[in-house]
């Protein structure tokens, strides 16, 4: 009889073979749900955490004192449910694109994330310059209107843009086929990390920017300097496409 741990696995493999096969119609509905949540459960959380639990627990600090404009977060929840429909419409391909349920092996899973970790920081860099040139920048105007940045900001973007970062992971898996709860589950870690760098808190305010953490992986206040500043730290999980092209603020 499978213990508790392996009922879940079960019932998470059932559920996402039966998307596989489902009408359209229901997948959508599935994937759009799916999105909404991830999306819903981390921009809460992460304003529960920035506004309240760490303050009080002197943890970190708020980067940008400044509130929020007037209405700001209601818009950013309209653009970041737009957002997740239009991810919900592009998760569809998964299904064509994908290879079975998860990786063969877990050395093979290692490769395949490490191979989307290097890809999705070379495509989310050229795409967010792309998106600065002169021609498309009134569509990323959208994403910059939240100066003071917030958890709920991540995914306050123009539908194109949206596209754009829906697009990620199915042209990745031209290249090389994932699982689809791989797939899954690198576009939730994704999401998740989005709200994570739009937090407006820093939860090591004594660590000095030199120190190796803060080298390596893209944080809070080195990605508000680029809300502030729009001309640098363009990078999403790393710095290392900004300082390849000296684009660091």
């Amino acid at each position: 009889m499978p213990n508790d741990s392996e009922s879940r696995i079960m019932w998470v493999n059932e559920l996402l073979s039966y998307w596989l096969q489902a009408p359209w119609a229901i997948a959508l509905v599935m994937a759009t749900c799916v999105h909404m949540t991830i999306y819903f459960a981390g921009a809460g959380l992460g304003s529960y955490f920035t506004s309240n639990l760490w303050p009080r627990l002197h943890l970190g600090q708020t980067i940008d004192t400044h509130p929020p404009r007037p209405k700001q977060v209601m818009g950013e929840i309209r653009n970041g449910i737009v957002a997740c429909l239009v991810f919900g419409v592009i998760s569809l391909s998964y299904r064509a694109l994908c290879t079975g349920l998860w990786p063969a092996s877990w050395p093979m899973g290692l490769l395949q994330i490490t191979a989307f970790v290097v890809f999705n920081n070379v495509y989310s860099y050229a795409t967010h310059r792309m998106l600065h040139s002169r021609q498309l920048i009134r569509i990323h105007r959208v994403h910059h209107h939240s100066v003071r940045v917030t958890p709920w900001s991540g995914y306050s973007v123009h539908p194109v843009e949206a596209v754009i970062i829906g697009a990620t992971l199915p042209l990745f898996m031209l290249v090389v086929p994932l699982g689809i709860g791989t797939a899954f589950l690198l576009h939730a870690l994704g999401m998740l990390f989005t709200t994570c760098i739009h937090c407006n808190y820093d939860l090591m305010p004594n660590c000095p920017d030199g120190n190796w953490i803060k080298r390596l992986v893209d944080d809070p206040g080195y990605h508000r300097l680029h809300h502030t500043r729009g001309n640098v730290n363009y990078g999403f999980t790393s710095r290392a496409m900004d300082r390849l092209f000296r684009t660091i603020g």
